[in-house]
């Protein structure tokens, strides 16, 4: 019974930050996979250009270790129609602030592992230094503009987001079409 309110303070904590949903998770059911870093390398235009995107992110090895310390997440869900998106990169500052202010919160409540995973891109700063770097290397993550709050992202990182929320029990599709409206997902380490 105890756990079951603990669980939904922590869900109503994320809809207070503006989540549309969050669920409790165990950081068994988050999917981590090389191919998935792959894609961000070849398909991704932000690939070495965003300081909290590949080679900068966490490699999927690095994310599995981080992984080993932790039983509990709480995977969060954004809706662009929750949160007034029209489609296009919308709502990424929204949701990594908001993700920033639960992970805060959640911090102070006692969780002092708590560190999230965004989506796609950072966008907190206009334009990213990294995209002036010609040969990016790990030590020039030093010149992010905002590394109190700067987080990769769930992709970055190599975890499977579709697979991670499906086996959350949630279902999501490749959007066909702007007009479907979109969904966003992040992630917290908690315990």
């Amino acid at each position: 019974m105890q756990v079951v309110d603990v669980n939904m303070r922590l869900v109503d904590q994320a809809i207070e930050c503006g989540a549309t949903a969050a669920k409790i998770i165990n950081v068994s059911d988050i999917v981590v996979a090389q191919w998935v870093r792959h894609k961000c390398q070849f398909g991704c235009p932000h690939y070495g250009n965003n300081f909290m995107c590949p080679p900068y992110a966490p490699s999927p090895r690095e994310t599995l270790d981080v992984l080993s310390g932790y039983q509990r997440a709480i995977l969060v869900k954004f809706s662009d129609r929750h949160i007034g998106g029209q489609g296009d990169g919308i709502g990424q500052a929204f949701v990594h602030n908001k993700l920033y202010e639960l992970e805060r919160r959640l911090f102070l409540d006692g969780y002092y592992k708590a560190i999230s995973y965004t989506f796609g891109r950072c966008t907190l700063c206009k334009e990213c230094l990294a995209e002036k770097i010609e040969n990016p290397s790990l030590f020039d993550k030093k010149n992010c503009l905002n590394p109190k709050m700067a987080r990769p992202s769930m992709e970055a990182s190599g975890m499977d987001v579709f697979q991670t929320v499906r086996n959350a029990g949630w279902d999501l599709g490749v959007m066909q079409d702007k007009s479907e409206g979109f969904t966003a997902f992040g992630l917290i380490l908690l315990e």
